[in-house]
């Protein structure tokens, strides 16, 4: 049985993203091509050729790292991000599906975390794009309706829709 997975804000191919501060604690390598393989490699670790993957939007920079996603297992589906600018049919011959937003099993699949009053319609927003930080709430607490898969908070590797229900069922 295929497994179902989410990630986002890859970055394959992204020179600079090695040097903001707030990812040098996750991307601990020397150059972008290290960075690309170390990435290749633990997406791979996890995810079988079956499974399906979300992402969730900035997957590369550069038109020719489109072609990074052919090395990666699984049935790819991409929520585009902000910077994910080129032609659709570009990352279609990769993803399977390519949309700006998604509903799944009651939860909003965005790259960009959602309005707060998308609540109760959906019971989660799954989104990258906060790299390191998260939505807080007015007491500076974090936000249990989002859960941010940017990789620097899934350990640079796509998680699994298991352990997004465990991290939320335990935050109720």
């Amino acid at each position: 049985m295929s497994e179902v997975f989410f990630i986002s804000d890859t970055h394959f191919g992204h020179r600079g993203i090695l040097s903001f501060e707030s990812t040098k604690p996750f991307r601990q390598f020397d150059t972008i091509e290290e960075h690309d393989a170390g990435l290749i490699k633990r997406w791979n670790s996890v995810v079988g050729h079956n499974d399906i993957v979300w992402h969730l939007g900035d997957f590369c920079f550069g038109k020719r790292n489109i072609g990074i996603a052919a090395a990666l297992n699984g049935s790819k589906r991409l929520i585009m991000g902000n910077h994910d600018m080129y032609p659709m049919q570009e990352y279609l011959a990769y993803f399977d599906r390519v949309m700006g937003v998604a509903e799944y099993k009651g939860m909003v699949l965005s790259h960009m975390p959602v309005h707060p009053n998308q609540f109760p319609r959906y019971f989660m927003n799954i989104h990258g794009h906060l790299h390191t930080n998260h939505v807080l709430l007015p007491d500076g607490t974090r936000d249990k309706r989002y859960c941010n898969v940017s990789c620097e908070q899934t350990g640079l590797k796509p998680i699994p829709l298991d352990e997004i229900y465990n991290i939320w069922a335990e935050s109720k």
